[in-house]
């Protein structure tokens, strides 16, 4: 564990707040990471673990992903269950779908910008989590349970489980990129993920609008136009999707 050797972990103390009564604190030293702090954390621990593993950069806002390559690039960020924990999401981003923003179709291609159109999450996976290696609540981590009275191996213990969350996720990762690395494939596993009540509640109607735009890129479908007019009631979100849908790349191959 090269990072953890190498982290230095004195900066991370002004950003530990008690939820504790003052007249309670000296008997309970069990702190919570402030938000900020959480995401430096974050971002120092898993960077470069993520940077190895899968090529992808920080881009800030708990966030990662590579740059586009042919219309399209990988992300992977936070899923936040609560305000103390979280998991990974993993999934694409593309530079021709666009996705609501003021009642508008808006392109998302920057990286302050960027939009997962649709991901998997450990929550509702269609892979399976191998059994005896390890339980949902291993992929998970947290900004809580950081004992000020040892710190510093607190904030080790705390480390090496971050560590451990992102290596027991990072197969599930590798194979969905695996299953999507082709449009087609992509279009399937959004056709799985429409299978699951909790990946229609969860991304809503992202999932249906991209693939309609995917089944448009890659010329299959044979009513993709009157599927998308089918998905808005709004006269003008209508209207502005379907010129962001007129726009589609015809350069597939």
């Amino acid at each position: 564990m090269e990072n953890l050797h190498s982290m230095e972990f004195e900066k991370y103390k002004k950003y530990l707040i008690s939820t504790w009564l003052p007249e309670y604190e000296a008997e309970h030293t069990e702190r919570d990471l402030m938000v900020e702090g959480w995401n430096m954390l974050l971002d120092e621990v898993f960077s470069p673990l993520i940077a190895k593993e899968l090529g992808m950069r920080y881009l800030g806002n708990r966030i990662w992903a590579d740059d586009y390559c042919n219309h399209r690039r990988r992300v992977l960020s936070l899923f936040q269950q609560t305000d103390l924990g979280g998991s990974f999401k993993w999934g694409w981003n593309y530079d021709f779908i666009p996705k609501m923003s003021a009642k508008k179709a808006v392109y998302v291609r920057t990286d302050k910008s960027i939009f997962t159109h649709f991901f998997e999450n450990i929550w509702e996976n269609h892979n399976k989590i191998v059994e005896g290696k390890c339980q949902k609540a291993d992929m998970t981590f947290n900004r809580c349970y950081i004992d000020s009275a040892d710190f510093e191996n607190s904030m080790r213990q705390r480390v090496k489980a971050y560590e451990a969350a992102f290596y027991y996720t990072l197969p599930l990762i590798r194979s969905f990129y695996e299953e999507t690395k082709t449009y087609e494939q992509s279009i399937k596993m959004i056709n799985t993920l429409l299978e699951s009540s909790y990946y229609r509640l969860i991304q809503g109607n992202y999932l249906y609008l991209t693939k309609i735009f995917l089944q448009q890129y890659v010329s299959l479908g044979e009513e993709n136009e009157k599927e998308l007019r089918e998905l808005f009631v709004n006269d003008n979100t209508r209207e502005s999707f379907l010129k962001k849908f007129a726009q589609i790349p015809k350069d597939y191959r």
